[in-house]
């Protein structure tokens, strides 16, 4: 009678299942990842849109381009621009 080994089928039931564990928390860490950069692209966007809307406010309120500038971090070329190119 020959003896089986079953030493084979158990390393490969014992990969598939770990591989399967750790592929699920790489996909959970990656979706946390992206939802951490997402929140922080829509902040960054956020502080531009305000910077642009107190630049636009400031200058139509007749303050000073360089005062404007040091203010929010903005060139002066920048203001000019924002402000020329306004939204409908």
């Amino acid at each position: 009678m020959k003896k089986t080994n079953n030493f084979g089928f158990l390393w490969h039931f014992a990969l598939a299942f770990c591989g399967a564990e750790g592929r699920e928390e790489g996909r959970a860490e990656g979706r946390s990842e992206g939802r951490a950069e997402g929140r922080e692209e829509g902040r960054a966007e956020g502080r531009a849109e305000e910077r642009i809307k107190n630049a636009r406010n400031l200058k139509a309120n007749g303050i000073p381009l360089d005062i404007i500038a040091s203010s929010l971090g903005l060139s002066q070329d920048e203001i000019e621009e924002l402000t020329q190119n306004r939204p409908q």
